[in-house]
């Protein structure tokens, strides 16, 4: 993965085929749990604005209250009735946007002449913001199932993922079951669970490092775009 350079046709990167098939696949599966914990349903349009449907459902999942948090800590009232009256409609433009970026990058724009170079990603300027803020969920609910409460704990894992390094180590060195310790975690599977551990927090925690990489090369580029005069249309 390269960062995000601005350029005549918007902002380009390169991916690889395992990066855009893991944070694709990703970006669906926060789409639906964004839409199961909303009670957004199945029939619900969500592409350009949907009108207000009912009383909201108050997500369960710790995950998904980080993406559609109260708005209110101290008074249960005015939070129900902030959620009442906006969740439907923020909910639904979450999971357009995520779907979006999945669509965008399953499909790159330029492939390489040698496939370890990564096919070129282009994201038009008009579509930036969303497939940054698609970014931002994404990192926020494998954030919560890492554990990550604070910027400390991002750092921390952070470096244990460029050192190759996870927390429990000597646990999968001891392991009992050596098919256990030997077997690296499904592509897919893990990053919806609570308490990930072992091989598997290293390998969601490069996931989020990855998420946040892109997400950061990709804001910088769109915020010197706006300093020089070049905002979206």
């Amino acid at each position: 993965m390269t960062p995000f350079r601005s350029a005549p046709a918007g902002y380009v990167a390169r991916w690889d085929d395992v990066e855009r098939e893991v944070l694709g696949r990703v970006a669906r599966d926060v789409a639906e749990l964004v839409r199961a914990e909303s009670g957004l349903e199945p029939g619900i349009e969500v592409g350009d604005g949907v009108a207000f449907t009912g009383v909201a459902r108050v997500p369960q999942d710790p995950a998904v209250q980080r993406l559609l948090p109260d708005a209110h800590q101290e008074d249960a009232d005015v939070a129900a009735e902030f959620r009442h009256l906006t969740q439907t409609d923020l909910a639904a433009g979450k999971v357009a946007r995520l779907v979006a970026f999945a669509d965008a990058i399953d499909s790159p724009d330029v492939l390489p002449d040698d496939p370890r170079d990564g096919a070129e990603l282009v994201v038009p300027r008009e579509s930036a913001q969303d497939f940054a803020g698609a970014l931002t969920d994404v990192r926020l609910v494998l954030a919560e199932r890492l554990g990550l409460v604070d910027d400390a704990d991002v750092e921390s894992l952070h470096d244990d993922v460029l050192a190759g390094i996870d927390d429990d180590t000597e646990d999968d060195e001891t392991d009992d079951d050596p098919d256990d310790a030997d077997d690296a975690p499904d592509e897919y599977a893990g990053w919806e669970r609570v308490g990930l551990s072992g091989r598997e927090r290293r390998y969601w925690g490069g996931v989020f490092v990855a998420a946040g990489f892109a997400q950061e090369s990709l804001v910088d580029e769109m915020l010197a775009d706006l300093r020089a005069g070049r905002a979206r249309d």
